[in-house]
């Protein structure tokens, strides 16, 4: 799910807060119950990616 998420976040170049937000929106469009990752847990992901 994370890799997935940081993907979509790439290929829109959001920001952080912005992508939340977008996830959020599609979350709730779909009417998924789901809640949007925590902003440390996507920079702990990137930051594996990076090394």
């Amino acid at each position: 799910m994370i890799e997935t998420a940081l993907m979509v976040k790439g290929m829109f170049k959001l920001p952080l807060r912005r992508f939340k937000g977008f996830l959020h929106s599609v979350f709730t469009l779909m009417n998924v119950l789901l809640k949007s990752l925590k902003s440390t847990c996507i920079n702990n992901v990137l930051e594996d990616h990076k090394s």
